[in-house]
């Protein structure tokens, strides 16, 4: 059964409840109140002609039945019937079943005995009341109606509850039908949709949005995040195989180069057992000159897929002066070409680690010495919550249509003055900048020459004495 129609019934079957327990509770109620108002008007019908029959001259008061008189089982008005002390009848003024009414011995005495008692039966509701004359004497006096009438009132009361309930009933199935299926729109449109993206995989497809704030709503707003998280994750992946596929071929291309390099200087020397001592010392050095370079370009592979495993692992960090950092690298990059400059303030804390932030400047120093000019420049600036590392050269500078893929996996934008580099050092260096949290930026200086920027998340004083808290009680336990 569908999710509307068991919606429907179960709002038929709730509103069936509340229906019949407000009609049961209706007609407890009508038929007590019915019941008193009956009484009611008899007892004071009983009282009203005792106490006239208190007043009445005795000879006024002779046994008279009227030979016609309204009868209880076709009439609903109530009747009196006056009797003595023994239960005979004086006057009437209705009958029960075409006799006067007549009541029981028992009925009477009890009467006399209190002054007033009620009872049922012939199917009349009769309350009685004893009167007293000084002329006549005591007797009794009946005001009876037939209980037809409260019958009659609770049966009328009960078709109107039934029609009524039947009516609600059915104005109930009818909403609970239309609002079922109103809030179970969104959910239609959850399978046309998903219907939709399984046949397509389109997964750009979103559920229309709804105003309500419910769990409709949220499930709309869960679904649509989904569907947005999922189609971002296969943007991703697909960026990423795009990546790894003009990785490999890459990493092919520039493997095959120093590979048949080496196969043809190899093949040469066992092939050609006659050549010079000088041919063969040629051929030796290429091969060793294209070893080294396979050697580099394998080292700065494992780096990047290095950098690829860890790059959300941030347990190794700790805090790092990048002041001691620059100066290793300046003493380092002594035996390169370029004068390295360093202009740094007393101390520079980074949380991170300290071999990968110095391959890191190291890698855009040696970038300056392959491609700037005399002299490279670095700055290291610490303000609030950021740290800046600054290194300019004084080169010609990056080319404007080359500065958004300097960063790119062996990208190289002078492949005549590339030495033995593979247009990786850059990428590490992104790759470095990122795992750190931080942002590596490319572009010229004013003044002429390359700029790039990193920029890294500075460590408040209170994280490092936390860290150096933990250490000693960790070295404690």
């Amino acid at each position: 059964m569908k999710i509307r129609w068991r919606l429907t019934w179960y709002g038929i079957g709730f509103t069936a409840l509340v229906l019949v327990g407000f009609i049961l509770l209706i007609s407890v109620l009508v038929t007590g109140t019915a019941q008193t108002e009956q009484d009611d008007l008899l007892s004071g019908a009983a009282d009203e002609a005792a106490a006239a029959l208190s007043t009445v001259d005795g000879s006024q008061l002779q046994p008279s039945v009227p030979p016609v008189l309204p009868d209880s089982s076709t009439s609903d008005q109530p009747f009196l019937t006056v009797f003595d002390d023994a239960g005979g009848a004086y006057y009437a003024t209705g009958t029960v079943n075409g006799s006067p009414l007549e009541l029981p011995q028992t009925l009477v005495e009890e009467t006399l005995a209190t002054g007033a008692s009620s009872a049922s039966f012939l199917g009349v509701r009769t309350q009685v009341r004893r009167w007293e004359s000084g002329d006549v004497g005591t007797g009794v006096v009946a005001a009876s109606q037939s209980e037809r009438v409260v019958n009659e009132q609770l049966t009328s009361l009960r078709v109107f509850l039934s029609v009524f309930g039947l009516i609600a009933l059915v104005a109930a199935a009818t909403g609970a039908w239309f609002m079922a299926g109103r809030a179970l729109r969104p959910l239609k449109a959850l399978a046309v949709t998903t219907d939709g993206i399984g046949l397509t995989g389109d997964l750009s497809q979103r559920l229309p949005t709804v105003s309500q704030n419910d769990e409709v709503g949220t499930l709309t707003h869960s679904f649509n995040s989904m569907l947005a998280g999922l189609e971002a994750a296969r943007t991703d992946r697909e960026l990423t195989i795009d990546a790894q596929k003009r990785f490999v071929a890459d990493a092919s291309h520039e493997l095959r180069s120093p590979l048949t390099s080496i196969r043809a200087n190899a093949g040469f020397l066992v092939e050609r057992e006659d050549a010079s001592e000088a041919d063969r010392r040629d051929a030796s050095r290429d091969i060793a000159h294209e070893a080294d370079r396979m050697s580099g370009l394998i080292d700065d592979l494992l780096t990047l897929a290095r950098s690829d495993v860890r790059s959300q692992d941030s347990q190794d960090f700790t805090p790092v002066d990048l002041v001691v950092v620059a100066r290793s690298v300046q003493r380092r990059a002594r035996n390169l070409a370029v004068i390295t400059e360093v202009q740094v303030p007393e101390t520079a804390i980074v949380l991170g680690h300290g071999g990968e932030l110095s391959e890191l400047i190291w890698i855009l120093v040696d970038n300056a010495d392959r491609h700037g000019g005399a002299s490279v420049a670095v700055a290291i600036r610490q303000n609030g919550e950021q740290t800046t590392i600054e290194v300019t050269d004084d080169g010609e500078g990056i080319p404007a249509d080359e500065l958004e893929r300097v960063f790119d996996r062996f990208h190289r934008s002078d492949p005549a003055r590339s030495g033995l580099g593979h247009g990786l050092g850059l990428a590490i260096a992104r790759a470095i900048t990122e795992r750190h949290r931080g942002s590596i930026d490319a572009d010229n200086h004013p003044d002429g020459g390359a700029r790039f920027t990193v920029k890294l998340p500075s460590v408040p004083v209170s994280a490092i004495r936390h860290r150096r808290t933990e250490g000693t009680a960790g070295a404690e336990r």
